[in-house]
């Protein structure tokens, strides 16, 4: 991450067109596109709404003004014809955008063949059966470019959509996938890694920060161990008591997903602050059958209110995140767009356990303000007393400023709730704070990122940023130092996270600072988190390598 995968495909499109593959021929084209399809010259690149404002910033700094005709196509800003759309050398649109128009025969995007299709932060189709997954799958294209920086993000299986977007066959057949390297793999046999390795080498271009070509300033990841208070150890020991066995009553804990994700949560909250769990926690668990909650409204609120609180839930039709989740009569949860398209069109079926489904099985808890909340949170944190971890973020921010007044720290949190408790004990401690999540929109994100940014003597110093809405292509190289309030499930977003501040652009050596909870299921995440590194590192290394060879680095 970080070392100008954008500028590269931004030169190749460039280039290409200056080479004369661009011209075009309009008769030609219009009798294509009667025909069903139109040959295109231009390039779809699909990325993140996130990552728009970095190709728009390449563009401006680094091409000719008008040299590439550029089109955004989402919301309202769709081209309604294919014809419209090959005018360009450049269409920009995201995967949500062609999520929804998967079941539209007529979309404009797909009526065109591409000169190239470029899918940006392409882990995001890591579920090749998700909508937007197979919805790039199915474009008609000439070239096809998989970019992204973390090609691994739980394991060697989200390789295979990656396979599939490229047409590589027969790694592309999702049979002769499990049979050659997915079976093996599972198995333990040293053909599937060696298959893996010798498929990763032959078709990824890949550049890492330890070659030293790019002359950047180091980055150290240091963990720090924090010792919960005597309150917050006490509960998280009886939350993970009652927790452990309600689990053991399961006979078959994956029917009770949404259950079991929800103690999850909850321990993982206590070990960051006791203020993102609510204040009757004891109820959360008082139901020990899935019949009891599939059938009460009430704790079907309850239940999406609190997996509203993280923000690592992911939809299983769009993959990606939501604010505005719905939880079912068979207790599985979704995007309320995603599951209301879905009964449209699935014969009102559940997409996950196929039962039957209707609009009135769906239950969503109340939408909150998030200016009230953010408030409220704010008033009332300065009457408590601070968390374990979020008085030893002010300790290392306050070291931090006595060594370099000036020095610049993005605070990484998975839940905005915490963001917000933050901002009023660090305006205390002297420190001025900017906040970006999930609430904003994209062009109040990037203000915030543009005044964090800037120059000025007197400007903020600490940025307090989701995980979600800032863990990916986006630029905070005035930060020197990265703070993670707590580990994530999944290695690659915080390589993301990270690399937002240690790349092309830092001057300064960086530093990673991870909190962790002593004795917690924090250190459980850690284990978990190298064995997913184990993963990558090994896929990408060159067979019969040692240590030293082509390793997967962070």
């Amino acid at each position: 991450m970080g070392l100008g995968k954008t500028l590269t495909l931004l030169s190749l499109i460039a280039l290409d067109k200056g080479a004369g593959d661009g011209t075009k021929k309009k008769g030609k084209k219009k009798r294509k596109i009667e025909s069903g399809s139109g040959e295109s010259s231009a390039t779809l690149v699909v990325c993140p709404p996130s990552v728009f404002s970095t190709w728009i910033l390449q563009l401006e700094e680094h091409t000719v003004p008008g040299s590439l005709r550029t089109c955004m196509y989402y919301g309202d800003k769709r081209a309604k014809n294919a014809e419209e759309l090959m005018d360009y050398d450049l269409v920009l649109t995201t995967y949500s955008t062609l999520s929804m128009e998967e079941d539209v025969a007529d979309s404009p995007v797909k009526k065109v063949v591409w000169r190239r299709i470029i899918l940006d932060e392409a882990h995001i189709i890591k579920n090749s059966n998700a909508r937007q997954s197979k919805m790039v799958i199915s474009l008609n294209a000439k070239s096809r470019w998989a970019v992204t920086g973390t090609p691994i993000q739980n394991g060697s299986l989200d390789l295979f959509s990656l396979m599939a977007f490229l047409h590589f066959e027969p790694f592309s057949i999702k049979s002769y996938w499990r049979s050659l390297v997915q079976r093996p793999l599972n198995q333990g046999l040293q053909s599937g890694l060696s298959r893996l390795q010798v498929l990763m080498a032959a078709i990824s271009l890949r550049r890492t920060k330890d070659n030293g070509l790019l002359g950047l300033p180091p980055k150290t990841i240091e963990t720090q161990y924090v010792e919960l208070y005597s309150e917050e150890r006490e509960l998280y020991d009886r939350v993970k008591e009652e927790a452990t066995l309600l689990m053991r009553s399961f006979n078959n804990g994956t029917n009770n997903f949404p259950v079991v994700l929800s103690m999850l949560l909850r321990l993982r909250q206590i070990c960051t602050d006791l203020a993102l769990c609510p204040s009757d926690l004891a109820m959360t668990f008082r139901s020990t059958n899935l019949e009891d909650v599939s059938n009460n409204p009430q704790l079907l609120q309850k239940l999406v209110e609190m997996l509203q609180d993280g923000e690592d839930f992911e939809c299983p039709i769009c993959i990606s995140p939501s604010a505005d989740m719905v939880i079912t009569r068979c207790a599985h949860i979704f995007c309320r767009v995603c599951i209301l398209k879905s009964l449209q069109s699935s014969k009102s079926r559940c997409p996950l356990c196929r039962q039957a489904l209707s609009e009135s099985d769906l239950f969503s808890a109340p939408i909150e303000s998030s200016k009230a909340d953010s408030t409220a949170s704010s008033s009332s944190s300065s009457d408590k007393k601070l968390s374990s971890k979020a008085s030893a973020l002010i300790n290392f921010l306050k070291e931090s400023r006595e060594q370099n007044p000036a020095a610049k720290s993005v605070v990484f949190s998975q839940f905005r709730k915490l963001l917000v408790l933050l901002e009023a004990p660090l305006k205390e401690a002297g420190f001025n704070t900017l906040r970006i999540d999930g609430s904003m929109t994209a062009k109040q994100r990037a203000n915030v990122i543009d005044q964090f940014q800037g120059t000025k003597g007197d400007g903020p110093t600490v940025l307090l940023a989701s995980l979600r809405a800032s863990g990916a292509g986006i630029n905070l190289t005035a930060a020197t130092t990265v703070y993670f309030m707590e580990p994530w499930w999944n290695p690659a977003v915080e390589e993301q996270a990270m690399d937002r501040i240690h790349r092309i652009g830092q001057k300064e050596a960086v530093k990673i600072v991870r909190l962790v909870a002593q004795d917690s299921i924090e250190e459980k995440i850690l284990m978990l988190q190298e064995k997913k590194k184990e993963l990558a590192r090994e896929t990408f290394r060159k067979r019969g390598s040692d240590a030293g060879g082509m390793s997967y680095k962070i």
